[in-house]
C-alpha cells in the first residue's frame, strides 16, 4: 500500500512538469499512466516568426516507456483532433487517428521496437494546416516514418500526452539548450573520448564508421546534382559469349568494372594504420543502375549485387557480375566464317543518363578463347549515345508535367563477335581440298578407262557424305544460303556432269 501511494505521489508531482537534462538540453518532464489527456501545451510556443504565416505546427519531445505512447493534437484543449500512437500493440506499430465523433485510424505502419523502456527516444511531429499533411519522425532524421494527408485539415495549436492501460511513459518536451551542459561539453577532453571509442573498434571498423558518418545516414546520390556530370568508366571482362543462330539469341556473361570518383569520401591513411582502401556493401554507396531494355528476360538491373571498393582519395570501384540474353540480327552469308554486330540498348530507372557520362574503355577483355569449347570470340565493343525511346520514357512522360523536357538519351553498345573457326577448318577445308584434287586428277585418266569412272564415283560419294554431314552444322533456316554450301552443291553438280 505504501508503494502505491509513493508511486501516485511521484506521478502527481511529475505531472506538474519538472526539469531534466538530456543530450545537453533542459526539458520539462512529466509521467503518464493509463489513458487520458489532462495537461495541454501550446504547439506554437517555440515556432519561428513565419510559422503562423505558413500555418505549420511543429514540436519535439522525448519519451521513455515500454509501449503505447499517445499524443493528441487539437485546436483547443480538450477538443480532440488528431491522435498519434507510437509503439502501440506491445511496441509493434504506429498509428495516426482522426477524431470525428470517435477516433478513426487513418494510417498504420509497422515500426517494430521503436520505444525503449530504459532510454528516452526523441521524436518530432509536424502538422500543416494548408496541405493537411501530418508527419511523425525520429529526432535527428529528416524523413518521417509515418505520415497522412487530411483532405479537411484541423488547425493544430495544442497537444497533450497520454499512455494506455498499465503502460507508464516519461515525457520530456519544451527542451531548450542547457548553458551548463554546453560549457561542460566544451571542456570535455576530446582526446580521451576518441581513445574510449577505439577500445571497441578496430582501425578498419573505425574507418568504416567515420566514412559513413561523414556521408550521412543515407548514401548520397551524386546524380542528383544537375550542375555536375558524373564520369563513370566501364571495363567489361567477358567470360562467356554464345550466339544461338537457331533463335538469334546472344548470351553474355562476365564481370564489369565501374570506376568513378565520390568527392564526399576522403581520409588520411596515417590516422587508420595506413589503411588506404575500404570495402562497403552495395546499399551503403551509390552505384550505376543500368538496365538492358532489349533483354529477353527484363530485370530492374542487369548486374548482380557485390561489394564496392573505395580508396582514401574517393576513387570508387564496383565489379559486379552480369548474365543476360538479348536478340541479335545475324547474317550467315559467310558461314562458318561469319561475323555479327549485336546492339545493346542501356538506360536507367533511377536517374537521367545525361547526369552520368558512361565511358567505355577501348581495351575490353575477353577470356572466351581460353575455354576450349568456346564457339565465339570477341572482336570489338564500341559505345555511343542515341536518342531512342525506351519504356522509361513512357513512364517519365506520364509523370512529368513539363512539355519542354529534353529527349532522353540511351547508351548503346555494339558488340562485334566472330565464330571460332578452327574446328570448321578441319571439318570442311581438308575434305574439300582432297575431293577437289581427286576430281581434278580424273582429267588425266583416259575417258573410257575404268579408273576414271572409279575416281568420279568416289568423288561423288565423298561429296554426298560431306553435304549430308554439313546439314548438322549449316543453319538451313537462314534466309540466305551460306556461300560454303553453295560451293559444295556446285562441286557436286560438276561431279555429276563429268
Amino acid at each position: 500500500m505504501f508503494q502505491i501511494l509513493t508511486f501516485l505521489l511521484a506521478l502527481s508531482a511529475s505531472s506538474l512538469g519538472l526539469l531534466q537534462n538530456i543530450n545537453g538540453e533542459q526539458c520539462t518532464t512529466i509521467l503518464t499512466a493509463g489513458y487520458g489527456y489532462q495537461n495541454w501545451y501550446n504547439a506554437t510556443e517555440y515556432l519561428p516568426a513565419n510559422a503562423f504565416v505558413t500555418g505549420v505546427a511543429m514540436f519535439k519531445f522525448y519519451v521513455q516507456g515500454a509501449s503505447d505512447a499517445h499524443i493528441m493534437l487539437a485546436r483547443q484543449p480538450y477538443l480532440f483532433g488528431y491522435e498519434i500512437v507510437i509503439g502501440g500493440g506491445s511496441n509493434s506499430f504506429c498509428d495516426i487517428r482522426k477524431f470525428n465523433r470517435n477516433l478513426t485510424s487513418m494510417v498504420t505502419v509497422a515500426t517494430g521496437k521503436i520505444l525503449d523502456r530504459f532510454i528516452p527516444v526523441g521524436f518530432w511531429i509536424r502538422a500543416s494546416q494548408q496541405s493537411g499533411l501530418i508527419e511523425v519522425g525520429k529526432y535527428g532524421e529528416n524523413l518521417p516514418f509515418i505520415f497522412w494527408t487530411d483532405p479537411v485539415p484541423i488547425p493544430v495549436k495544442y497537444y497533450s500526452f497520454s499512455s494506455w492501460g498499465t503502460a507508464v511513459c516519461q515525457w520530456m518536451f519544451k527542451c531548450i539548450p542547457d548553458p551548463l551542459a554546453m560549457a561542460s561539453k566544451t571542456m570535455t577532453n576530446t582526446t580521451e573520448r576518441t581513445d574510449y571509442t577505439k577500445r571497441f573498434f578496430t582501425h578498419m571498423e573505425q574507418l568504416r564508421r567515420d566514412v559513413l558518418r561523414r556521408r550521412g545516414s543515407y548514401a548520397i546520390d551524386p546524380t542528383t546534382n544537375p550542375q555536375k556530370v558524373l564520369n563513370v568508366v566501364i571495363t567489361n571482362n567477358f567470360k562467356f559469349i554464345h550466339l544461338d543462330v537457331m533463335t538469334s539469341t546472344l548470351t553474355l556473361q562476365g564481370i564489369s568494372t565501374f570506376e568513378w570518383t565520390d568527392n564526399s569520401i576522403n581520409w588520411n591513411p596515417q590516422n587508420y594504420k595506413n589503411i588506404s582502401k575500404l570495402h562497403l556493401s552495395n546499399f551503403e554507396l551509390w552505384q550505376p543502375e543500368l538496365v538492358l531494355h532489349n533483354a529477353i528476360d527484363p530485370a530492374m538491373s542487369m548486374y548482380s549485387e557485390s561489394k564496392i571498393s573505395v580508396d582514401n582519395n574517393g576513387l570508387v570501384m564496383w565489379r559486379p557480375k552480369f548474365n543476360f540474353k538479348t536478340k541479335c540480327d545475324i547474317d550467315l552469308t559467310m558461314w562458318p566464317w561469319d561475323k555479327h554486330k549485336c546492339n545493346l540498348l542501356l538506360s536507367t530507372w533511377s536517374h537521367k543518363v545525361s547526369n552520368v557520362f558512361y565511358e567505355l574503355k577501348d581495351s575490353q577483355k575477353s577470356e572466351c578463347l581460353q575455354v576450349s569449347h568456346s564457339d565465339w570470340k570477341l572482336d570489338r565493343v564500341t559505345s555511343f549515345y542515341v536518342e531512342e525511346k525506351t519504356p522509361w520514357d513512357d513512364i517519365m512522360a506520364a509523370i512529368s508535367s513539363s512539355e519542354d523536357d529534353p529527349p532522353q538519351t540511351s547508351l548503346q553498345l555494339v558488340v562485334e563477335i566472330s565464330r571460332n573457326t578452327k574446328i570448321f577448318d578441319k571439318l570442311f577445308y581438308v575434305p574439300l581440298i582432297l575431293i577437289s584434287c581427286v576430281w581434278l586428277s580424273s582429267f588425266g585418266v583416259m575417258p573410257n578407262s575404268s579408273s576414271k569412272i572409279t575416281t568420279i564415283c568416289v568423288s561423288i560419294t565423298l561429296s554426298t557424305l560431306i553435304i549430308v554431314y554439313m546439314t548438322k552444322y549449316v543453319p538451313v533456316f537462314s534466309k540466305v544460303s551460306p556461300d560454303l554450301s553453295k560451293y559444295n552443291i556446285f562441286l557436286y553438280y560438276l561431279f555429276n556432269k563429268s
